[in-house]
């Protein structure tokens, strides 16, 4: 089994990285062709050069560290009320059909339509953490519930016969087998959580320190370079891409076990 997985995470690294090449040289096809130097499209070099700058001060820490924090205080949130509703609604399929309208209203409303609600309720430095909740709730009540919705009807006959009461039944077997389900909903719906994060940052125009804020500020500092811009979203991506790569080995070696 050992082998085995280090088989899959030594071809899905070749693979990740090949993939990371192949972006890169889309990024120098698009700066070459349309950059107009640093204006549209900065170059990856110039790109990388700018974030070794920023890593060289103190404000890159202090707004990753804001966005970070806000990010996971929104996600903790709807993971603890995606976790309780989740675990009844894979319990019970009424439940589960009762809350799917809701998921769907959810899931199709526009983000951005509810930042300015949550500008005028709670003000730009709550609007971002309530906005990180409303993407990522969704996402992992749909990972906990699907995920023990999908065990196998022999699985359900089985408990059926032992009797099993509700915690029993939850806490040994539905979501040991929803976990693998569960790890791709906590990574998928992190990473986008945190792309919203900043992207409310920006949309609110937050003073407060945050990836989205230095953005915002970098962008009223001179609008003819893209430069910072494009390095604090190569920072974020840094963090996202980890947070992936992380998830698909977790889940690939839960899978293994």
């Amino acid at each position: 089994m050992q082998t085995q997985a280090k088989t899959f995470i030594g071809n899905h690294f070749f693979i990740y990285t090949l993939g990371l090449i192949f972006v890169f040289g889309l990024w120098f096809l698009f700066s070459f062709t349309i950059g107009q130097g640093n204006l549209y499209f900065p170059s990856p070099i110039d790109t990388i050069i700018k974030v070794g700058e920023l890593l060289g001060g103190a404000s890159i820490y202090k707004a990753i560290g804001w966005t970070i924090l806000r990010t996971l205080i929104g996600f903790l949130i709807s993971l603890i009320i995606a976790f309780i509703l989740g675990t009844i609604a894979g319990q019970y399929h009424r439940v589960y059909i009762f809350l799917k309208p809701l998921m769907l209203v959810l899931k199709s409303i526009p983000t951005a339509a509810f930042v300015f609600l949550f500008l005028v309720l709670s003000g730009s430095r709550f609007a971002p953490i309530y906005i990180v909740f409303l993407l990522s709730f969704p996402i992992l009540y749909e990972a906990i519930s699907g995920g023990m919705n999908s065990i196998s009807s022999e699985v359900e006959d089985s408990l059926r016969l032992d009797s099993s009461n509700f915690f029993t039944t939850i806490t040994k077997v539905k979501l040991p087998l929803a976990i693998p389900y569960v790890i791709v909903g906590l990574t998928s719906s992190f990473a986008l959580s945190l792309k919203t994060e900043i992207m409310a940052e920006i949309i609110t125009g937050d003073t407060n320190y945050g990836l989205g804020s230095l953005i915002s500020a970098y962008r009223t500092i001179d609008p003819t370079d893209l430069t910072p811009i494009f390095a604090i979203a190569f920072i974020a991506l840094l963090f996202i891409l980890i947070i992936d790569l992380i998830g698909m080995i977790i889940n690939r070696h839960i899978k293994i076990e």
